[in-house]
């Protein structure tokens, strides 16, 4: 078996995928949902831009750390955050709630 970078300048000959290979499983699924709920919500919660005591260790100011993280930052993460929250809602009730003709990958 090659390495990947070597894939990357020397690429494999294209192929079709079968369904079997594109199908969806129930883990990738549960997964891909507690991440967009988990980061989503620290996210739009603003914990990165809470003012702590490591930022004082380091000498920044309040005002500076405000300066740093201007308000429109702050609403364009958050914003990104309760979109990844309602994404991974959405996410998280495709295959019992709205799509329930949906067909997982057999393991």
């Amino acid at each position: 078996m090659s390495s990947n970078i070597v894939s990357v300048f020397n690429p494999p000959p294209q192929r079709t995928l079968s369904t079997e290979e594109t199908m969806d499983c129930v883990p990738c699924q549960v997964m891909a949902t507690m991440f967009s709920v988990g980061f989503g919500g620290y996210l739009a919660a603003g914990q990165p831009f809470k003012y702590t005591d490591k930022e004082r260790k380091k000498g920044i100011s309040l005002q500076e750390f405000e300066k740093q993280n201007p308000k429109w930052w702050k609403n364009g993460v958050r914003g990104f955050g309760g979109a990844l929250v309602i994404f991974g809602l959405f996410r998280g009730t495709e295959g019992w709630l709205w799509n329930k003709n949906k067909e997982y990958k057999k393991f």
